[in-house]
């Protein structure tokens, strides 16, 4: 190769020279000494580790497959039109387990000019087309034939079986895409895409585009074409091709915005299309709220819904072709509130990508969350929208707390973190893209006003529809159309440092009309924790409630700086509750005289205040901030308040019981029993027909709650018998013995009082279920509670056929919380490591390393980092999950032993 770059070379300067030769001076004056200037062909020598080099940008995908579900692999024909800034004698692109059977380059005057690929040049399938020439200036098209196989591991073009029947799905999202097609597989780079399959007769074929013309071709096959696609970026490619059922929903109404109505379908495994029913039902709610809200019509033409038999994630919000894990899609007669609720959520969260992720695009993976967190924000909103009287006002809250346990961590990464490398993409999705940046928009609506914070957004739909933009465009959007400038630099200290604010907030008053707030901020560390809580501020849109003698009111400020001091204008406050709303992403303490008269008043402060004040009790416990008897106090006090706030004070108590001995844990359980069972005595005595979804929801909780932590004998004795009919433990099985919302705490209590015969009665009935939601709940049940005998014989037999490899990784982590049998988890786990990778999703891979917080002492801790480390090849992109996992098991062990003595006290005294 380097004698053909020599050769170009010369090529290229012998030709300098006859045009100078040529040239047409003909006056015989002195020719010019200044030399023409040679441009050499780009050929970039190292492999990309992230980006790729600038220069070749694609400008439109022309795809045609030949696909059989029932074989092990496919073929395929590409041609990529790219716009080349100069010449290239190399072009770097994406490439993984794929055989390049043809490749070349054809010119805009049909001129072929033949490459040589090689594969694998770096991690994330880095390869590069070598060409026998130089190509020009402009534009080029590159064509490459190949074959590969089908993905067993969920990404890429996938196969998945159910009931012995094969189905291919896609999930491109993020670096798959370059195992179905080589491509240039980066968000910032958004084409048409025009794709064409051939697949055995009699299948379904759905892809991103509207099927157009289908052609019998003779000897089983048929040819599907499908419309070119609006410009979208290769991880929204999307295919499915298999025995597929079909329901044809109501097209979407046309709009003032859309003239044309939205043909909608949706398909599911062989005998599962009724299930699809409520979900396409409130597709067309969902779908109209969005465009009005977003003022932009639905972009995409038509609108496809797929349940695919397996699914390495929730869903994926491929343009007009959304694929479904069927747990977050199907729904019956057996779906929980919760649950149905769940799947709801997720729809709005895909449909809402149509617009933010979709239209607009992020240019790097280091600004992901403009998708994730705008999509989590939105289906709440979505759902408040179109079921106002379902209880979401509240959700966003809700979400936001579940991301600070990872968002305490030293170890957490901030909301757009770097990307310098392809291992570091997966890092990006987690708790912290999607849930806390959920959380941070909802606070800077709240902070902007709901019209002002729209009207920002849609000014970003204009500006970049079918474009890409990054996170200093989208505050630049949200700046002029909210009209407030200054919310730049506050949005900007939260998604680029790590960790949540604690604020410690001191009420005083030093005379009748000198009331003062004064607030230091820090960053949140529980015990343990090597985080400099000093090192960090934020710029916080800061509201406190007030109450005084003259009524209630909200302080509003930009805390900028560690301490601001806030006067009361004259008047002495008789409490301040430091969250106004709750929807504040921080965490606070106050002190006793100000926590007491919080704790007097709970019931007087908003739902969502009630939240962050039970959140602040367990935060402010785990960091050493208050005692074990102000956590109980303060427990008891949330009991009779809004019902999200019960559950999140009701959260601490599987911590508390770890701290416990087991010889102690009965004084928790008797506490438990009379702090919440009133309340749940008193939903129980209802007919759910008098009951919101909230207290529904509060009712399932603390009736799962009261099992396990409670003192119920009665209680579990009749639910053993229900999932003990169930399963079939003495004849036939019965699914209606237990009401869905029951299942899960069915289960466990079968698994830990009903013996042998409820194993095999339930390993049995896994044998004859294809419900994805039923299975997961009884493997996670029994991995999670068996002895030792069933937990070896459920790890054994989830590594042979039978099982999806989203079970196989559900078994493996809940595995290691069998409390009472965890080193014999772990064992059997690192005895079966090499045949269990194989068989986990590609994603959950290097996820797996976080297992390791499941232990909660150093020697543990120590022998767990050593194995993943030893496994490192095996697991690239691990870094992360290791790393929290140790933290985790740190801190559990930190918490142990600075409070357990705590604890033991105050549950004797109590």
């Amino acid at each position: 190769m380097r004698f053909s770059r020599f050769g170009a070379t010369l090529l290229g300067a012998a030709s300098v020279i006859a045009l100078a030769a040529c040239g047409n001076d003909t006056s015989g004056a002195k020719a010019s000494l200044t030399p023409t200037p040679v441009v050499l062909p780009v050929s970039q020598q190292t492999p990309p580790a992230g980006q790729l080099p600038e220069g070749v940008t694609p400008t439109a995908y022309r795809l045609d497959l030949k696909t059989d579900p029932r074989e092990i692999g496919f073929s395929g024909t590409v041609e990529i039109d790219v716009d080349l800034n100069a010449p290239h004698s190399r072009i770097w692109l994406h490439s993984v387990d794929q055989d390049i059977l043809l490749a070349q380059a054809v010119l805009a005057d049909g001129t072929i000019i033949p490459a040589t690929f090689t594969g694998d040049q770096a991690p994330g399938g880095v390869s590069r087309l070598d060409f026998e020439n130089p190509l020009p200036v402009g534009k080029v098209t590159l064509e490459l034939d190949y074959t590969a196989p089908y993905n067993m591991g969920l990404a890429g073009l996938y196969k998945a079986v159910q009931s012995d029947t094969d189905y291919l799905a896609t999930q491109m999202e993020p670096i798959d895409a370059r195992r179905m097609l080589p491509s240039f597989d980066e968000p910032r780079f958004k084409t048409p895409w025009t794709v064409t399959v051939t697949a055995p007769a009699g299948m379904a074929v759905v892809a991103n585009g509207a099927e157009t013309e289908t052609e019998e071709l003779g000897d089983g096959w048929t040819r599907h074409t499908f419309a070119t696609t609006r410009p979208i970026q290769s991880y929204l490619l999307a295919l499915a091709v298999g025995p597929y059922e079909m329901v044809t929903g109501d097209p979407i109404p046309a709009t003032k915005l859309r003239s044309e109505p939205v043909p909608l379908r949706a398909f599911a495994p062989i005998g599962k299309s009724a299930k699809l029913a409520g979900a396409v039902d409130i597709t067309d709610e969902m779908v109209l709220w969005q465009e009005s809200y977003f003022d932009y019509p639905y972009p995409y033409g038509k609108l496809d819904l797929i349940a695919v038999p397996d699914f390495a994630y929730g869903a994926m919000e491929n343009a007009g072709a959304i694929i479904y894990r069927e747990a977050a899609l199907l729904i019956d007669d057996q779906t929980s509130l919760s649950h149905r609720r769940g799947i709801y959520t997720t729809h709005a969260h895909e449909l809402g990508h149509q617009w933010f992720g979709n239209l607009v695009t992020p240019k790097w993976w280091n600004d992901i969350w403009l998708n994730e967190a705008f999509a989590t924000w939105i289906s709440l909103k979505t759902m408040n929208g179109v079921d106002p009287e379902g209880g979401w006002e509240l959700a966003p809250i809700m979400t936001g707390l579940t991301a600070m346990g990872t968002d305490s961590l030293i170890t957490a990464r901030q909301i757009r973190n770097p990307i310098n490398a392809n291992g570091d993409i997966l890092d990006a999705f987690d708790a912290i893209t999607y849930r806390k940046g959920g959380s941070v928009l909802n606070m800077f609506e709240t902070y902007l006003g709901q019209d002002a914070f729209r009207d920002g957004i849609r000014l970003h739909m204009q500006r970049f529809a079918d474009s890409v933009a990054d996170a200093d465009d989208f505050m630049q959007s949200l700046a002029d159309g909210s009209g407030q400038p200054g919310v730049v630099d506050a949005f900007t200290s939260y998604i680029n440092q790590p960790g949540i604010p604690a604020l410690d907030v001191q009420v005083t008053c030093e005379a009748p009309d000198a009331g003062l707030i004064t607030v230091t901020q820090k960053r949140y560390a529980p015990l343990g924790s090597q985080i400099d809580a000093d090192a960090q501020t934020w710029n916080i849109p800061f509201a406190a409630r007030v109450s005084s003698p003259s009524g209630d009111g909200i302080v509003r400020q930009i805390l900028v700086g560690q301490t601001t001091e806030i006067p009361l204008d004259g008047a002495c406050a008789d409490w301040v509750m430091p969250n106004a709303g709750g929807t504040g992403y921080w965490r606070f303490d106050t002190n006793p005289e100000n926590l007491a008269a919080l704790t007097e008043n709970l019931t007087t402060l908003s739902g969502g205040e009630q939240i962050m004040f039970a959140d602040a009790l367990a935060s402010g416990f785990k960091a050493g901030k208050i005692s074990t008897q102000n956590l109980l106090d303060g427990i008891e006090a949330t009991v009779d308040g809004h019902p999200y706030a019960v559950a999140t004070a009701a959260d601490i108590i599987p911590t508390l019981d770890s701290l416990l001995a087991t010889e102690d844990k009965a004084s928790l359980h008797a506490w438990v029993q009379s702090v919440f069972g009133p309340r749940a005595d008193r939903l129980e005595s209802q007919q759910a027909t008098a009951l919101d979804p909230k207290e529904i929801l509060l009712r399932d909780e603390l009736y799962s709650l009261l099992l396990t932590y409670g003192d119920r004998p009665e209680e579990r004795a009749v639910l053993l018998e229900r999932a003990k009919a169930y399963v079939g433990v003495d004849g036939e099985p019965d699914p209606k013995a237990i009401a869905p919302e029951d299942l899960s705490a069915a289960m466990i209590v079968g698994v830990q009082e009903g013996g042998q015969e409820f194993y095999d009665a339930a390993l049995t009935y896994l044998q004859n279920s294809t419900n994805q939601t039923e299975r997961a709940t009884i493997l996670r049940a029994i991995a999670s509670e068996s002895d030792e005998r069933g937990l070896a014989d459920i790890m054994k037999a989830v590594q042979g056929n039978g099982f999806s490899g989203n079970e196989v990784y559900t078994v493996m982590t809940s595995a290691m919380y069998n409390g009472e049998h965890r080193a014999t988890a772990w064992s059997l786990f690192q005895a079966s490591f090499d045949n269990v990778l194989p068989l986990i999703p590609e994603i959950r891979k290097p996820q797996i390393a976080g297992i390791t917080g499941s232990f909660c002492t150093a020697e543990e801790t120590e022998a767990a980092r050593a194995f993943f480390e030893s496994h490192a090849d095996q697991i690239p992109g691990y870094e992360r999950s290791l790393a929290q996992g140790i933290e985790r098991s740190q801190l559990c062990s930190a918490l142990k032993a600075e409070r357990a003595e705590d604890v033991k006290a105050a549950f004797e005294d109590n």
